[in-house]
């Protein structure tokens, strides 16, 4: 299937690789807006990305679903922003 135009354009800019914080930042809002709350236990220490992952969503705290899902998306657009220029 062809690409949106705005991938489309964004692909021709070039490759953009997003920082080790906006990938934490994507990551702890999707799990937020799908998962809801950090519950779990903080993985050990030989997991250093599961525990930069765990510490990203768990200081969402209580953030609703819909609130991450707009952080989400508003994240997106600063990319988007980026990339285009």
């Amino acid at each position: 299937a062809p690409l949106p135009a705005p991938l489309r354009s964004c692909r021709a800019v070039g490759s953009y690789r997003p920082s080790y914080e906006e990938m934490l930042r994507f990551y702890s809002y999707y799990k937020q807006a799908t998962a809801g709350r950090c519950q779990g236990p903080r993985p050990g220490f030989w997991d250093p990305i599961g525990r930069y992952k765990w510490d990203a969503w768990h200081s969402l705290g209580g953030m609703s679903k819909e609130e991450a899902m707009a952080a989400y998306v508003a994240e997106m657009k600063k990319v988007a922003q980026k990339v285009t220029g």
